[in-house]
């Protein structure tokens, strides 16, 4: 197969439109149309139709995605071989991180990164959990940074911590000022985000998706949430929240944050050096 087609193939899986394929890989919209019509008379197969969201792949496109795009990122990693040089790599790295670990730690690592590695480029995009490892075996995704993840043969996960819990609310808020116990609390509402597939607590009046959005809803109302610890430190910080102790007795999420990989690129060079930048960071607090 041409090498171009399969570039193009990639591109088409990752972002099931004829045009941001094209862009992905620097092809004019009429460029990617053409490699897709090759692609599907050598395949035999229309691969991709359109749908609601885009192109949705065909039954004979989804039993090749996955050794095809294998197959591609096998062919960078042997051309990388051992050759990989961070201070003048232009590669584009592409890490998913749950909103939380966007906002307490993907600063350190674009910063060390970029430190190593000035010319190249990252790509972060905010996931939901329960697609991180989807994303993954599509190629969307080099690394991810999630609390949820589901078995998967063709994707590896290392633990980097167990995500521990604060009690926030709005700085001067009633509950600030002291101890709390559960009655407290349950003169207040209770803002929670629950991610795919999570329960729902009970007693809970506003529920998110999102940790990012919990910062405004307290700000505005009386309500209180348990956010991530390393999150909430830094909202402390900007002094946009008060933190406590969760009291005893409030049941509470049990996370371990998780960097997950394909297995496709354990032996490669640059996957491992962004991954020891991680483990290193995350590690040291």
């Amino acid at each position: 197969m041409d090498l171009n087609l399969l570039v193009a193939f990639e591109a088409l899986w990752v972002e099931r439109s004829v045009t941001a394929a094209g862009r992905r890989i620097g092809l004019s919209q009429p460029a990617t149309s053409g490699a897709l019509a090759r692609l599907r008379e050598m395949l035999g197969d229309r691969l991709f139709i359109r749908g609601r969201r885009g192109l949705e792949p065909t039954d004979r496109c989804l039993e090749l995605a996955g050794p095809l795009t294998k197959a591609l990122v096998d062919l960078r990693n042997v051309l990388a071989g051992s050759s990989f040089e961070p201070a003048t790599t232009t590669r584009t790295f592409r890490i998913g991180a749950v909103d939380a670990a966007m906002a307490a730690f993907v600063p350190k690592i674009a910063n060390r990164a970029l430190k190593e590695a000035p010319e190249a480029q990252l790509q972060i995009v905010a996931i939901n959990p329960a697609r991180a490892v989807e994303m993954l075996d599509r190629g969307a995704l080099d690394l991810a940074l999630s609390v949820v993840t589901s078995s998967s043969a063709t994707v590896r996960s290392r633990s980097l911590f167990r995500v521990e819990f604060v009690l926030a609310v709005r700085p001067g808020h009633p509950l600030a000022a002291g101890q709390v116990d559960l009655t407290a609390l349950h003169r207040f509402p209770r803002a929670h985000v629950a991610f795919e597939g999570m329960p729902v607590p009970p007693r809970c009046q506003v529920l998110l998706d999102s940790f990012l959005a919990v910062p405004p809803v307290l700000r505005e109302t009386d309500a209180w949430a348990l956010l991530p610890k390393p999150y909430a430190e830094e909202l402390r910080a900007e002094r946009s929240v008060a933190t406590l102790p969760v009291p005893a007795g409030l049941a509470h999420p049990s996370m371990q944050m998780l960097l997950l990989w394909p297995d496709a690129q354990d032996a490669a060079p640059a996957s491992r050096w962004l991954r020891g930048i991680i483990v290193n960071l995350t590690r040291s607090g």
